[in-house]
Formats: C-alpha cells, sequence, structure tokens
C-alpha cells in the first residue's frame, strides 16, 4: 500500500466499530467483481452441522470433534521443544507472556494443522458465519507462561482490529484450567453493548473493573477444557483477553489459526499475493481450498 493509503488505513482501523464499517463497506465495493468467485462459492459450500452463532461470537469443542487435533496437539509441542529463544520466528514476538514457537513457513499441506485449517466443515462454518469465503492469514503456536507485575496489553480486555469480523481458531495443546490463563471471552451482543457505553476505539484496553461496572458480575466466559479443546472466536466482535498464568501454574500452549476477510485493514486490497500459505497453492485442491489459501 502506498504512504497514504497506509495513514488512511490505520487511521480508520483505530477508529470505533462505524467508521471501521465504512472503510470495509469501501473495500467491498472496490474488490466487487474480484470478489464474485468469493460470492459464487458461497452458494455451493459444502455441507455441515457446525455453526458458529453470530450473537455469540463464539463455540467451543471438544477434543474429539476433528480427527486431526491430536497430531496438530503433538506437532505444536514438538515446535516449542524445537524452539530456540534466541531466534524467534517471524511474527508477533514482543509480549513477555505471549510467544510465538512456530516457524510457519515449515508447513506444507501434510502438516496436520493445515489439513485442520483446510477441512471442508470448517471452512464451511467459517464462511457462513463472515458471509465471505475467507483468506488464510496466520497459523502460530503461542506459548503462555507467568509474567510479572499487572495485567496488560492482550491481557486485558480488547477487540482485535485487523478486520471488522474474522475467526481464529485455537486448539488447546495443553489442558487449561482457571490458573493456566484461559482465553476469556465476552459474547458479541454484549460485546456491542459495552463498546457502545464506552466509546471504545479499536487500540483500547478495559480493565476487569471497568467491564464489570459496565456489564455486572456474569462477564468474561473462560475457556477450559483438556488438551485438545478448540474454540472458534471472531476476536474482532468479541471482548477478549488471555495469558494471565498464575505464578507456579503449568505454562499454556495453543494452536491459533486465523481467517480474515479480503477486507482486513492489514490485507491490501490485492494482497492476495503477499499471503503467506498462497505457496501451498495446488490443482489437487478443491476450488473453495484454493480461494481461501488466496488464489
Amino acid at each position: 500500500m502506498s504512504t497514504l493509503s497506509t495513514r488512511i488505513t490505520r487511521a480508520f482501523r483505530r477508529r470505533g466499530p462505524a467508521a471501521r464499517q465504512v472503510y470495509a463497506t469501501a473495500r467491498r465495493v472496490t474488490r466487487f467483481f474480484k470478489d464474485a468467485p468469493r460470492r459464487s462459492a458461497l452458494a455451493r459450500l459444502p455441507a455441515t452441522d457446525l455453526v458458529l452463532p453470530a450473537d455469540a461470537g463464539f463455540i467451543i469443542l471438544p477434543p474429539a470433534q476433528f480427527e486431526e487435533t491430536p497430531t496438530v496437539v503433538a506437532d505444536a509441542r514438538a515446535a516449542l521443544a524445537r524452539f530456540d529463544s534466541s531466534a524467534p520466528p517471524a511474527g508477533k514476538r514482543k509480549k513477555r507472556f505471549l510467544q510465538n514457537v512456530l516457524d510457519a513457513s515449515t508447513l506444507t499441506l501434510d502438516s496436520a494443522v493445515i489439513r485442520f485449517a483446510l477441512r471442508d466443515d470448517v471452512l464451511a462454518m467459517v464462511s457462513k458465519y463472515l458471509g465471505v469465503v475467507p483468506l488464510l492469514s496466520t497459523i502460530t503456536v503461542f506459548h503462555s507462561d507467568t509474567s510479572e507485575g499487572a495485567p496488560t496489553s492482550s491481557q486485558l480486555y480488547h477487540c482485535d482490529g485487523d478486520d471488522i469480523t474474522q475467526v481464529k481458531i485455537f486448539v488447546y495443546c495443553t489442558d487449561v484450567t482457571p490458573a493456566s490463563g484461559p482465553l476469556t471471552v465476552l459474547d458479541a451482543r454484549k460485546t456491542r453493548q459495552l463498546q457502545e457505553r464506552t466509546g471504545y476505539q479499536f487500540r483500547d484496553r478495559l480493565s476487569d473493573e471497568k467491564v464489570r461496572k459496565i456489564i455486572g458480575d456474569a462477564t468474561g466466559h473462560p475457556i477450559l477444557g483438556p488438551s485438545g479443546t478448540t474454540a472458534f472466536v471472531d476476536t474482532s466482535r468479541c471482548f477478549h483477553f488471555g495469558s494471565r498464568v498464575a505464578p507456579a501454574a503449568p505454562p499454556r500452549l495453543a494452536t491459533m489459526i486465523q481467517y480474515q476477510t479480503p477486507y482486513s485493514f492489514v490485507i491490501a486490497a490485492d494482497g492476495e499475493e503477499s499471503l503467506p500459505f498462497r505457496r501451498l497453492l495446488t490443482g489437487s485442491l478443491t476450488p473453495l481450498q484454493r480461494l481461501v489459501l488466496g488464489e
């Protein structure tokens, strides 16, 4: 993107929901003809019983839901074992309490996490929820350990600003208890109320006390469960926080898969060619899978 375009995008990205919607609508208009295959693909999505409820913005599924899950878990643990903290992989890695230990450039079509991310039922559910066939933008394995001091950054309630709606899949690769710093989510309906009451801007972080004062004691839903527990979360429409690992508690390990719309603030208008998993495109994939990888 040009410097001017980057500044405009950044300005809208940090604003409230209404201004951000204007940007997304403009992007949708400029991509109208380019996205014709994505619109037509919505009418031919594979059948699935999986549904991500729009009023909640998240769903939690048990370890046995997907056959790839045990290997996803094993591969994440292997990535942690190989991790060299002196030469971390590219991507977000500055938070002392949230470290990516996966080099995504090593992933192939045979990798369990890629097979999971390209499952027919997963892509159908995510596409129906978003109202567009999305783009697979990120795969990481996050290791969260105890950190000193008060909660900060993504340990506080926030909404992700990189899109107006998106889906992240979190596969727990360790058992997660309240002491493990679970991902904690406020449903989309309450999130909207909280955004309106606070005049929320997408660079803001909210304390537990502020959220409780407005929403009440029944606030966030901590996602707990054994290794393999899987959550689908719209982190742009749902306030959330995580990685508050208690002292002496075991570290938390989770694989994260991110799907964004073509109208994301962090993907250029013609940015499919720069997507990290476009390199995996092959004629053996279905049309839907190829669109998700960035064809």
